[in-house]
């Protein structure tokens, strides 16, 4: 049976070793992030945040040396630069905001406990599960920990129970002890008090224990460091989706950004784009550089394409070589349509050669080619421009649009095709027939099923709904451009002159946020300053037949006409298209009209 190499795995199941194997450095920025200070990693989900978190960790950290070089015999722990500990944020999981408190100086207190009750929790956890050794020495340093240090501290939160430890035969029974009394500490605050908030008009009075950051679990942290089996190191608490926190919550993590405690203790926050509160409980700002370094990944795609296609390429390699797959090229595994490349090398042949006959330098009759060879090909194809052919690896990456997961995961189920069709025979490579299938049905589940569990789950589905107009009128009118006589037709963007609106600068973040559009800045058609750019995500190229290699393309317009789209697509295609030379005037439904 063929191991599939793209087989999507959480970072936390997969083996350090396999880790190691396969871990790409996706964004140039990533050493950046593996220093004292705090950071904030901000990135669609499957942009690679949590792999990277998972590298971090010091099962991984001991297999390479400070160069990332993977070492034979492993390093001891004490000689890793940073000391990771990894704090995932699921949704829910610290969800007492429905509860009605009716005070804010209260509601921000009982937050900020039953954060660091649940970060308590994960830290002890993750350190439980590294297996320090078990010598005398350590056990009893730790056991002193405990009974003097972890006892005062919590004494001084207001717990009193007596909890010493008169002896402990191994590092296990102290981590469990103390992650028991997290656990008693948490039964009581969810059972004694927020069970009798509920449906209380008045607020209760809270008299039980009080965790807070800068009180327990820095002084905690510090005094971790400082136990023989630890590395005297900075500490890194990898704290995983940040946006799943609440408003009052996020506030609270910023205060704790607010401290600067990074010789000690280093916050590294990745944020799925929705984090946007920058604000600390007090109202003050935490801003870069003073109080944190910033990594956006989203950025490597709109101002670093190759480097994006060279990170993939080398995921790609890395898991075909784990595997043992002789065609280990990324280009040899993915492979183009032969048929299509040769058509469009021909015409793109026939262009350089008419543009230098017409007394254009050779650098010219290039740009002529690569502006006009895909979209005349593609608009020659007319009603069969969905047979254009999505295969190869280069196709693959630009649809991929920057967001390494979804590579992987359609990379997955053209694999599991391929095997489908082989029957008993080894899978050498994809067949670019099954590529093309694929990426067009992941493309196609994109914008309806995929776009309908979200507008479902949305607290406000009207505001889906215009995100869903806004796309289908991007789209349509970027189909509509590849197919005219305009000077530019490779267009995959809106550039606005002016600034949206509350209610359209909403709800293009919602389109940032779904991962149906990104962000960047060009420089304004003026001179006078820059302007806001959407990109529609390349994922979206199979649905509307557009060339997902098109990059510099954009069109200006005031915000105002984009808004149009948000409520008729058609009326904002119709107006725009009026002014395109060579679109064609028609009665027949189109396209976009079988997409409605």
């Amino acid at each position: 049976m063929n191991s599939n190499p793209f087989e999507f795995k959480y970072p936390d199941d997969i083996d350090p070793k396999d880790v190691i194997d396969l871990f790409v450095p996706v964004f140039g920025e990533y050493y950046n992030v593996p220093k004292s200070g705090h950071t904030f990693i901000n990135g669609a989900r499957g942009s690679g945040k949590s792999m990277m978190f998972r590298y971090m960790k010091p099962d991984c950290q001991v297999l390479v040396d400070n160069e990332g070089r993977y070492l034979e015999v492993k390093r001891d722990i004490h000689d890793i630069d940073y000391f990771s500990i990894y704090i995932p944020i699921k949704k829910g999981h610290l969800n007492i905001t429905d509860i009605n408190i009716n005070d804010t100086h209260g509601e921000a207190l009982l937050n900020e406990h039953f954060m660091t009750l649940h970060f308590s929790m994960c830290i002890f956890k993750e350190l439980k599960d590294i297996k320090f050794e078990d010598n005398s020495i350590n056990i009893s340093s730790f056991l002193e920990f405990y009974n003097i240090k972890f006892c005062k501290y919590l004494k001084y939160a207001g717990y009193y129970g007596d909890i010493k430890l008169s002896k402990a035969e191994s590092l296990i029974e102290i981590f469990d002890k103390i992650i028991e009394v997290f656990r008693e500490i948490n039964a009581d605050f969810q059972h004694n008090y927020i069970k009798k908030l509920i449906g209380s008009k008045e607020p209760l009075p809270y008299n039980g224990v009080l965790l807070l950051y800068s009180d327990f679990l820095y002084e905690i942290l510090k005094e971790i460091r400082n136990l023989p089996f630890m590395p005297s190191k900075p500490i890194f608490l990898l704290i995983d989706d940040a946006d799943e926190l609440s408003i009052i919550q996020r506030k609270i993590l910023n205060s704790w950004v607010a401290m600067r405690t990074t010789i000690e203790v280093s916050l590294k926050i990745s944020t799925q784009l929705k984090y946007k509160i920058f604000q600390t409980i007090n109202d003050s700002r935490i801003d870069t550089p003073h109080d944190y370094s910033e990594v956006n990944i989203n950025d490597i795609y709109t101002t670093k394409k190759d480097l994006y296609y060279q990170r993939i390429e080398q995921i790609v390699t890395k898991r075909l070589q784990k595997y043992n797959f002789s065609k280990s090229s990324p280009s040899e595994f993915f492979p183009e349509n032969k048929k299509q490349a040769e058509l469009i090398l021909q015409l793109k042949n026939k262009y350089i050669q008419e543009q230098i006959d017409s007394g254009k330098t050779e650098p010219q009759a290039y740009d002529f080619a690569y502006r006009y060879t895909i979209p005349d090909y593609i608009k020659n194809l007319q009603g069969n421009r969905y047979t254009y052919s999505y295969s190869g690896f280069k196709q693959l990456v630009n649809v991929s649009s920057g967001i390494i997961r979804v590579f992987i995961d359609f990379a997955s189920e053209m694999f599991v095709s391929q095997i489908s069709e082989n029957g008993s025979d080894k899978v050498e490579f994809i067949k670019d027939s099954i590529q093309d299938k694929v990426i067009k049905k992941v493309s196609g589940k994109v914008i309806e099923s995929e776009f309908d569990k979200y507008r479902e789950e949305a607290s406000d589905k009207k505001d889906m709904d215009k995100l869903r107009n806004l796309i289908l009128g991007m789209g349509g009118l970027f189909m509509e451009i590849i197919k005219s006589n305009a000077s530019e037709r490779r267009v995959f963007s809106i550039a606005l002159n002016d600034e949206p609106d509350d209610e359209l600068r909403r709800i293009l973040d919602l389109g940032i946020q779904h991962g149906y559009l990104q962000k960047s800045m060009i420089g304004n058609k003026y001179g006078t300053g820059k302007a806001r750019l959407y990109i529609l995500s390349r994922l979206l190229a199979p649905h509307f037949v557009l060339d997902p290699s098109s990059f510099a393309g954009y069109k200006f317009m005031n915000s105002e006409i984009l808004k149009i789209s948000l409520v008729d697509p058609k009326k904002f295609i119709r107006k725009l298209a009026s002014n395109i030379k060579g679109i064609e005037d028609n009665t027949q439904p189109t396209l976009f009209d079988k997409m409605q």
